[in-house]
């Protein structure tokens, strides 16, 4: 087993050199919880560092979304997070490649359910980050296309536990909010969360994307009648079709650094 400090030392050196997260999967200590790990630029001990939780689409690429974000972060020095999340997508999970959970874990995932799964396993994977790489309590969380359910779900059942939320052509068909799950917190209302869509020219599906919008909006009307009153949706012109993951950390570094 690799001691502690001497893993800390090889993902700094990774992060440093580029994007190439496959060296690096972790498991959550306490948790099943398979999840990639990013250390930003000059990172070390004795401080704290904002983190960024990733969710990809249904396509599941953990590691291809994530490098994505490392391109885009330059010298930000946010720490980046990509949990092997079982929600952002349909019922065929199992089926996706990059899962790399044991007969085991997946006898978990049966009894606790998709979604419980990935709350506790999230949890999990950023009590290591806090306690390993000093990572900050609340962090940034982003996700795009059917990441989108993740996404929603979460920011609408834990929004005291999020600096700001970035959802990129979301899916929202109302998974795993029924009616007791919306949160009560006060800081519901001022959880920064953004809608980002790309130019419509832009994506090989029009359609797709007039839905995607649709879903937007709902659940966006949704989350106003629940109390969540910092909302904002922006179309971006030229954009093609992905994560966009420059825009995102543009907005999560406007949040982290806005005077309050």
């Amino acid at each position: 087993m690799v001691p502690m400090r001497r893993l800390g030392f090889l993902l700094l050196l990774a992060a440093a050199a580029g994007p190439s997260p496959a060296a690096v999967l972790r498991t959550a200590t306490t948790h099943p919880m398979k999840y990639h790990l990013s250390l930003p630029e000059g990172w070390a001990q004795g401080r704290t560092w904002p983190v960024a939780v990733i969710v990809p689409d249904a396509t599941r690429d953990f590691e291809g979304n994530l490098a994505a974000f490392e391109k885009a972060r330059g010298s930000l020095p946010f720490i980046l997070v990509a949990p092997h999340v079982l929600t952002s997508g349909g019922a065929n999970y199992r089926l996706a490649d990059s899962y790399r959970y044991s007969e085991a874990d997946w006898r978990r995932v049966a009894a606790d359910g998709e979604f419980r799964f990935d709350d506790d396993g999230i949890a999990a994977v950023l009590a290591d980050v806090r306690k390993e790489f000093g990572g900050e309590t609340q962090f940034f969380l982003t996700g795009w296309e059917a990441g989108g359910h993740t996404v929603w779900a979460y920011a609408f059942r834990h929004p005291d536990r999020l600096r700001a939320a970035a959802l990129v052509s979301p899916n929202w068909r109302g998974r795993w909010v029924a009616e007791p799950d919306w949160s009560r917190s006060p800081a519901r209302a001022a959880l920064p969360v953004k809608v980002l869509f790309c130019d419509r020219s832009k994506t090989e599906v029009p359609a797709g994307w007039d839905a995607w919008f649709g879903q937007s909006k709902e659940a966006m009307a949704a989350a106003q009648a629940h109390g969540f009153a910092s909302l904002s949706l922006e179309n971006l012109p030229g954009r093609a079709h992905g994560p966009l993951a420059g825009d995102v950390l543009a907005f999560f570094e406007s949040v982290r650094t806005r005077k309050p």
